[in-house]
């Protein structure tokens, strides 16, 4: 701005000079044909001279609005809002850049086919085992989770009474042995070591009574096995889950204890839980059941129709294998 300023100032004072220089050869020189170029090349001059002031005074009123849009409300804002715009353009490329630690649904599905690729799982158990799995895996990466022995337990036991009639429909020697390893394995667990916990369970509750075992859970004994009693004391300040449930009702099973709503009710007020969740579980618990028992029905039938159908085609076979042996001593006699 000083430069163009100092610029027009110069072509002014020189247009001037050339004005006056203009008027005394004006004076000399009579020729009318002399004195028009001159006076023509003094006012471009100061046209010139005016046309910078002019920018010149445009550009130092921009630049004072400028100054003042800046430091007003709407530009404290715009500014505000670019450098916010910057920050989250920077903390996007890092976020990108990041690894998520939690693994996804997807990556624990993707993580048991590898684990297990062949051969495939029966349509009738895949949704059931995915949708096991999922449940198991939205527990697992929860932060308040802690793994324990009674939920090793319902693991096993929800594993099992799914699984069951597996080994009959596929006729494979240790098929279903096989899906648990990798939905274990899928689930970042130890196969062995979460059927060994589910067994020290088991053997407890059977060996046990159900009143020793209350006081066992609310902590006025010790239980015989610590990982037994790490998970009664430690239920309460952790993630109360569908399996630990179903640990739970196996327990009362195992011990002699009926499964129903008071009873689940006095057992989780002994372990300090919530009841709400253990008697929504229950529910669930005894209509998989009898979705279960109503499978193995239909398994059995399955079953009992196939036998038939094999002793059919087998005495078919036996027949015509008969009627052959007929004819060729016919034919041999004659």
């Amino acid at each position: 701005l000083k430069s163009v300023a100092i610029l027009a100032q110069v072509i002014l004072a020189q247009a001037t000079c050339s004005s006056a220089e203009t008027g005394l050869k004006a004076k000399a020189v009579v020729s009318v044909s002399h004195m028009t170029p001159m006076g023509g090349r003094t006012r471009s001059a100061r046209r010139c001279a005016w046309l910078f002031l002019g920018v010149a005074v445009l550009l130092s009123l921009a630049r004072e609005h400028s100054q003042a849009f800046a430091a007003g409300p709407v530009g404290t804002l715009f500014s505000q809002t670019r450098n916010a715009g910057l920050v989250a353009k920077q903390s996007g490329d890092v976020l990108s850049s990041m690894k998520n630690p939690v693994r996804t649904v997807s990556d624990t599905i993707s993580a048991f086919y590898k684990e297990y690729p062949q051969p495939p799982v029966l349509p009738m158990y895949r949704s059931f085992l995915v949708d096991f799995m999922t449940n198991t895996h939205l527990t697992i990466v929860d932060v308040r989770f802690k793994y324990d022995a009674v939920f090793a337990l319902g693991a096993v036991t929800y594993y099992n009474g799914l699984m069951g009639s597996y080994d009959k429909l596929t006729a494979g020697v240790g098929a279903s042995e096989k899906i648990f390893n990798a939905f274990c394995k899928a689930l970042d667990m130890d196969p062995a070591q979460v059927t060994a916990d589910a067994e020290a369970v088991r053997a407890y509750a059977k060996a046990t009574p159900p009143g020793t075992i209350l006081t066992h859970m609310e902590g006025t004994a010790a239980a015989p096995d610590k990982r037994i009693a790490d998970a009664f004391s430690g239920i309460g300040s952790s993630l109360y889950g569908t399996s630990f449930s179903i640990g739970l009702f196996t327990v009362m099973e195992g011990c002699g204890v009926a499964i129903n709503k008071e009873n689940v009710e006095e057992w989780t007020k002994a372990l300090k839980v919530t009841s709400s969740k253990a008697t929504g579980d229950l529910d669930t618990y005894k209509q998989n059941k009898n979705k279960l028992r109503m499978a193995e029905e239909m398994i059995r039938e399955i079953e009992i129709r196939e036998k038939k159908k094999l002793a059919e085609r087998l005495e078919t076979k036996a027949k015509a294998l008969a009627a052959k042996a007929v004819e060729k001593a016919a034919a041999a006699v004659a």
